[in-house]
């Protein structure tokens, strides 16, 4: 693996866009002819872009092994590079300890050029599983059940390889094929870490509605945070909303976290107290008392003997159909000003500083100074912040230090990110953000690639 672009377009016939996100775009493609084992098939290119002006690395040979050496050296890599280079990682663990898997997306072939890596993946045409549900315009608990023991296989192989997925959702969750019986596939593994061994995206995490509390209070991630995902996913297919609905997204992060969500009786009322039961067994604050995905193909109503068969109430269907048709468009909206938004806040950075370009020793520094200086380590208040650059002999930066701080105080709670300062500064040294890798995620390539 790890062919370059020209040989991707010699084997795969690439069509239509199916679909983009804030760093990548996937292309439906098709096998040409005289290929390997997957000839003539259908095939999703997944194009992760990369932006800064790292060298492509050299072809490796065809081996799924091979796919470390698509991994660039600490030195090379650009802030984009950080998802991409995650991305790669994980899928490598997939292929070697979890595919072939019904429920878990497969990976055909790797591909890199200029622009960033190709990976060839199995084509999930069946649609997103929300959008199939409501498309049936009825469903029952049993069908309900069918769709969470799927998920919950695919999620046990995934830990059982010590991979969490951190952003479990029904966009990341899509049929195969448009069969009825079709399997479902979890794809997306973009956010996804390998316990105890990276965690490459620290501070990033899924869509918030699906987001487990320890995940919101900076504690350690693990697989029960994807079965809190899982039990969102549920309460909405049996309601049609969500558990946490607020009016701001500080005021929903302190009901996730205080687990605070209820059975309101004009909805919950024809839903049998197993399907209830097993709910509140997936949205406990405490992730240790929660289900493992083992454990939950073990459960009454997920193997379908507790849970009904009556169709669920229509208005539950009509809810559903309109909370889809809201997420989506919410999902289209981030996407489109994703990489506007950063790239704007650099601008504004550089605006700001003028040639107060800060070189890479600089960078380490203002990382170390936050560490000691910021009493919670991660998040400076503004007094903090102005003791940072004190620290750093940077106090000509002083009566600049308010708007600074009000570019990365998005929701003007009175602290920023120490993470998110380190990878504006960083940006730069050069507006694609070379080095950010490095200096924003704690993760020692090297290490790793030795490691596995």
């Amino acid at each position: 693996m790890g062919q370059d672009k020209a040989k991707l377009v010699e084997e795969y016939e690439i069509l239509d866009i199916l679909g983009r996100g804030g760093f990548s775009v996937v292309r439906k493609g098709i096998k040409r002819k005289n290929g390997s084992d997957h000839e003539k098939t259908q095939v999703a290119i997944k194009t992760l872009k990369r932006f800064g002006t790292t060298p492509s690395p050299a072809r490796v040979e065809k081996t799924i092994a091979s796919m470390a050496a698509l991994l660039p050296t600490r030195n090379q890599v650009s802030i984009s590079d950080a998802l991409l280079t995650n991305e790669i990682l994980v899928m490598r663990k997939i292929v070697e300890n979890v595919s072939p898997h019904p429920n878990v997306i497969d990976l055909y072939d790797v591909y890199e050029d200029q622009a960033g890596v190709h990976l060839v993946l199995e084509l999930c045409s069946g649609g997103e599983l929300f959008d199939r549900i409501v498309a049936e315009t009825r469903y029952s608990e049993a069908g309900a059940a069918a769709v969470v023991r799927q998920i919950a296989g695919g999620l046990a192989a995934i830990h059982k390889a010590n991979i969490v997925h951190r952003d479990l959702k029904p966009e990341n969750c899509l049929f195969l094929n448009k069969n009825k019986d079709s399997t479902l596939k979890i794809m997306d593994f973009g956010l996804s870490s390998v316990e105890e061994f990276t965690d490459p995206v620290i501070g990033l995490f899924g869509s918030i509605d699906y987001v487990s509390p320890e995940a919101l209070s900076q504690g350690q991630i693990t697989a029960k945070s994807d079965m809190w995902s899982l039990g969102v996913i549920l309460y909405i297919l049996l309601s049609g909303y969500p558990p946490f609905i607020a009016q701001s997204n500080r005021q929903k992060q302190q009901m996730i976290m205080a687990g605070e969500y209820n059975f309101d009786e004009r909805t919950w009322k024809n839903i049998s107290s197993s399907a209830k039961h097993l709910i509140s067994n997936l949205l406990q604050v405490d992730p240790d008392r929660r289900p493992s995905a083992e454990q939950l193909l073990a459960h009454p109503w997920v193997i379908g003997d507790s849970a009904k068969q009556e169709q669920i109430d229509a208005e539950v269907v009509s809810r559903l159909q309109s909370f889809n048709a809201r997420r989506k468009l919410r999902a289209a909206a981030i996407a489109s000003v994703l990489s506007s938004k950063v790239l704007l806040r650099t601008k504004r950075l550089r605006s700001l500083l003028g040639s107060h370009d800060l070189s890479k020793d600089e960078i380490d520094n203002l990382k170390s100074n936050f560490k000691k200086i910021c009493a919670n380590g991660d998040n400076a208040t503004l007094p903090e912040f102005e003791e940072v650059l004190k620290a750093m002999n940077m106090s000509s930066l002083l009566p600049l230090a308010t708007r600074i701080f009000d570019l990365f105080d998005s929701n003007r709670d009175g602290t920023v990110d120490m993470r998110e300062i380190v990878c504006g500064f960083s940006s730069l040294k050069n507006s694609k953000g070379d080095d950010a890798l490095r200096l924003c995620f704690e993760i020692d390539l090297d290490a790793l690639l030795k490691k596995n």
